[in-house]
């Protein structure tokens, strides 16, 4: 029974919500609302049995989800001030009125029983898992005390020495937390941004294509789409609820899908073609279709690759470096009009393929190169890579290039564009390896080969550009990717904020700005952007010369649980002279903090902008409006919890910068001055989102109004669609020069810092290269543990979910290790059998097995790989699971992609049965 005495139905929950997640995973959208009349709410009851309320009584107050990064707009049922019923907000194109079983289950993290509500501290001084750190309840004003003194104490030694840690599940508040910690405390901004392993790789090659760090298929005008570790549309990715409607729709309609994946996980069920690859080997596999396509077949768009790539590009054959004009620095194409080397904004007919001489210099055209490097990847030379035969391959390439239509136009928006109905999609299946940054840029670069990115029907960012989402010219939301004018290319706009970007200006910048000043190496990444090496210079600082954190604080995540080897997550959090954790719940990790802060979950809290800049989970469409959406309080926190944005702001105010963080603010959400809140007083944050709406939309969208109505929109303009609608300039390279230049400046770097560093990945074409332990040095080592995630599970954010907990316990491969049944038979396994899995590195997991057909032979699968809970504090999730990427060393420099610091988490292990 609820406190007010009605009935919530855990079973009747379970029961909805796996149908819902069962309706995703086969590509259909999630809780479908059902069709109210004018006037009525729209509501998706998620219970078979007889409701224990009446829809109409109490409110349906709008706000955002949090059970995942996507922050889909929900309605809350709301009596007596308590939630009865959670559903999707037809009103909002943020989900489209659809709620996931994660969704749903919402109402069970609000009144989870294990939820802690109050400030706590420390007695015991020994720390460890599974040593009680004695935690006793204190005001907030003691653990504010505490914060300040170990935070000042820790930026005292210097300012390096304060970092935090956060996962993207909560994304506004992990950007807030980690800007005002430098606001208040001085503290380096990059030792602020450590984060899980994300989408590293993916993001940057997404830049690069479309301009945005988010791409997804257009997949209103898709007809044929390859997916390379992805399940979008079917249980994960950003927009999510967004994608199934639109990818459930497209899939009834005929687009063709063909999923590449080690796992035939929720995007390989709803395939029209499985295609189970050997892990770490998908830039193998794109290279052989590309070799197909342009070798073999003869199927590329050269108009797009001459017009829209640096395909012409004249490249010395000596230093294979692009020729360029000695004033300009552009690059030169040969035009065919006259037989002339020009710049290439001065050419009246680039040509594509061809050797020549220009001033005494042999050189070949960039595409002609292209076709050069790719021919060795035959269909059969990958098959002994990737497993897949070699006619597959061939098909696969075929059907791809037929449905391109090249040299064909449509209409959209009352622009003529040119049509190309395929993509190739992409996540994070690929960026758990070594040179990840290879495989990403190899599997995307098949977009370009047909002229498909930023193309109707191809590959497009989520939101590359924005006019504005009002119709003031000069309102403060706007931005679209400028142009790298030596080569044509588009630049870039930043996730989350829309900042102007550039990696080619990254790249260019002078060398001496190539040496770090803090752990995270990104000064070494110039085509990089996350922090993870991190990880490794804070585990061992001599490894870089650097100073490490000795206070952190850890924001809605467990660092023991995602990165690698959880032993030695642990010893950094054991090296830590003080933590500050805040969250919902206490977990692994939590047996390390000094202070736990309570967060108000995210029905008890407002986030004045829940999807930032609307360029990172908001997905692109005409008919998806632009949308500025509310995350309101729906009931008041039982203790008096906080959000983020509220502690940083109390803190703020105890230190008498308030000014600071308020300034801070306004410049993170681009306030304008008229609007400000007063900078003289104490943070208020209510005032401080009616500041935000104020600014970003105008006075009658204020957020009163919001809170009535939970979402304002505007409609977007093809061209914020379409980058290159009413033939806008931009390009995007084919021939990568510019990473010749960022290997110079790195190698001299490391050189001159005599620490150890990898440099063979920059290079202009992509390759596929071996992950760490791709050959078995041992025979009893054969094996891959892979992992995923499914539409109820997503990282560790819904772990301690009792709903959740229920949904997986009904499902026997839920908490399973998952093997195909032809090699568990030789290995003398059966369904059930409990098992140990080890790797050559001193680590093991156990678990028990369930078999089918649905994983490679070589592979062995899990959902979630940060399962496997030791913790008392989450007792829905203690011992289920098995956590296989506590077999991965997570600190071994050898294991890092040097481009964008993905981690390789393909481990070599072996399987035995336990008696």
């Amino acid at each position: 029974m609820s406190e007010s005495g009605l009935k919530v139905s855990r079973r009747g929950f379970v029961a909805g919500a796996g149908a819902a997640a069962a309706a995703a995973g086969l590509g259909l959208a999630g809780c479908a609302s059902q069709a109210g009349g004018e006037g009525e709410q729209s509501l998706a009851n998620t219970s078979p049995e007889k409701m224990a309320y009446d829809p109409n009584e109490g409110e349906w107050i709008p706000t955002s989800c949090n059970m995942c990064f996507n922050n889909c707009s929900i309605k809350a049922h709301v009596i007596d001030g308590v939630v009865v019923e959670l559903t999707g907000n037809p009103d909002s194109p943020i989900g489209n009125g659809h709620i996931c079983g994660k969704g749903a289950a919402g109402i069970m993290q609000q009144y989870d029983p294990n939820r802690i509500t109050k400030p706590m501290k420390r007695t015991n001084p020994e720390k460890g898992i599974d040593i009680d750190p004695g935690w006793v309840e204190i005001s907030w004003d003691e653990a504010y005390e505490l914060v300040d003194e170990a935070f000042s104490k820790a930026v005292a030694e210097y300012p390096g020495a304060l970092g935090s840690l956060s996962m993207v599940a909560s994304q506004t508040g992990s950007l807030v937390k980690g800007m005002a910690l430098g606001a208040l405390y001085g503290a380096y901004e990059p030792a602020n941004a450590v984060a899980d392993i994300c989408g590293t790789g993916v993001h940057q090659l997404s830049y690069i294509y479309t301009g945005a760090g988010n791409a997804k298929p257009d997949y209103d005008y898709c007809n044929y789409l390859i997916q390379f570790g992805t399940n979008a549309g079917t249980a994960t990715r950003h927009g999510y609820n967004m994608t199934a409607e639109l990818f459930s729709r497209r899939r009834a309609e005929g687009m063709r899908l063909v999923n590449f994946d080690p796992h035939m996980s929720a995007g390989a069920e709803a395939a029209d073609l499985w295609v189970p690859i050997r892990p770490s080997t998908d830039a193998a596999a794109a290279l052989a279709i590309a070799n197909v396509l342009v070798n073999e077949l003869g199927i590329f768009d050269a108009e797009y690759l001459t017009n829209r790539t640096n395909g012409p590009a004249l490249v010395s054959d000596e230093t294979q470096r692009i020729l360029r004009h000695p004033d300009t620095n552009k690059a030169l194409y040969m035009d065919g009009a006259d037989n002339v080397a020009k710049p290439y904004d001065e050419c009246a007919e680039p040509v594509l393929e061809g050797t020549f001489t220009v001033d005494g210099v042999a050189c070949t055209t960039a595409f002609t190169l292209l076709k050069a490097h790719i021919s060795r990847y035959t269909p059969e030379y990958q098959e002994d890579i990737t497993t897949i035969p070699a006619d597959t391959i061939r098909q696969i390439a075929k059907e791809f290039g037929e449905a391109a239509c090249i040299g064909e136009t449509i209409e959209v928006g009352g622009v003529t564009m040119p049509y190309r109905p395929v993509c190739v999609d992409l996540f994070s299946g690929l960026t758990r390896h070594k040179h990840a940054y290879h495989a990403c840029w190899a599997v995307m670069m098949l977009n370009v080969i047909v002229g498909a990115a930023n193309s109707v029907g191809g590959l497009i960012g989520f939101d590359p550009a924005c006019n504005g989402i009002t119709d003031d010219p000069a309102n403060v939301v706007q931005w679209r990717p400028s142009i790298w004018e030596e080569d044509g290319f588009i630049n870039d706009v930043s996730l989350l904020l829309a900042y102007p970007g550039s990696y080619y200006e990254r790249v260019r910048k002078p060398v001496e700005e190539y040496r770090p000043a803090d752990m995270s190496m990104l000064a070494l990444q110039p085509l990089g952007e996350d922090a993870h090496f991190f990880n490794v210079a804070q585990y061992d600082p001599s490894l870089y010369n650097t100073q490490p954190i000795k206070a952190a604080l850890v924001y809605g995540c467990n660092p023991i649980k995602w990165w690698g080897n959880h032993d030695e997550q642990i010893e950094i959090l054991k090296k830590l002279d003080f933590i500050v954790g805040i969250d919902l719940f206490l977990n692994e990790s939590s047996y390390f903090f000094d202070v736990f802060l309570p967060e108000a979950n995210y029905l008890e809290r407002i986030d004045p902008l829940p999807h930032m800049f609307f360029n990172h989970r908001v997905i692109c469409g005409l008919d998806v409006p632009w949308a500025y959406t509310i995350m309101q309080p729906v009931v008041e926190p039982k203790d008096g919890q906080k959000s983020i944005f509220e502690m940083m702001g109390d803190l703020a105010e105890r230190r008498g910068m308030s000014a600071n963080y308020i300034g801070l603010m306004n410049s993170v959400y681009r306030v304008k001055d008229e609007y400000s809140i007063p900078m003289d007083q104490p943070f208020d944050f209510e005032g401080f989102a009616n500041s935000v709406a104020k600014s970003l939309i105008d006075e009658e969208h204020d957020f009163e109004w919001l809170k009535e109505h939970g979402v304002y929109t505007h409609p977007r303009d093809v061209d914020e669609v379409y980058l290159w609608a009413n033939d806008a300039p931009g390009k995007v390279p084919l021939y990568w020069d510019f990473m010749f230049e960022a290997k110079e400046k790195v190698e001299k770097t490391v050189e001159e810092l005599g620490i150890y560093w990898e440099t063979d990945d920059y290079q202009p074409f992509p390759d596929w290269k071996p992950c760490t332990e791709w050959e078995i040095t041992d025979p009893e080592y054969t094996l891959f543990p892979v992992y995923y995630t499914d539409a109820i599970n997503v990282d560790s954010w819904g772990l301690a979910n009792a709903y959740v907990n229920e949904i997986n316990d009904a499902n026997p491969y839920a908490y399973a290790v998952e093997m195909n049944a032809a090699t568990a038979q030789e290995k003398g396994l059966a369904d059930g059998d409990k098992v140990r899995i080890s790797s050559q590195h001193d680590s093991f997991v156990e678990g028990f097995v369930m078999t089918s057909e649905k994983v490679h032979p070589e592979c062995m699968a899990v959902i979630c790989g940060s399962w496997g809970s030791h913790s008392e504090f989450i007792p829905n999730s203690k011992g289920k699971g098995t956590p296989v990427t506590h077999l991965v060393p997570g600190h071994d420099p050898k294991r890092f992609d040097y481009i964008c610091s993905a981690l390789d988490q393909t481990v070599r292990v072996k399987i035995e049965k336990i008696s």
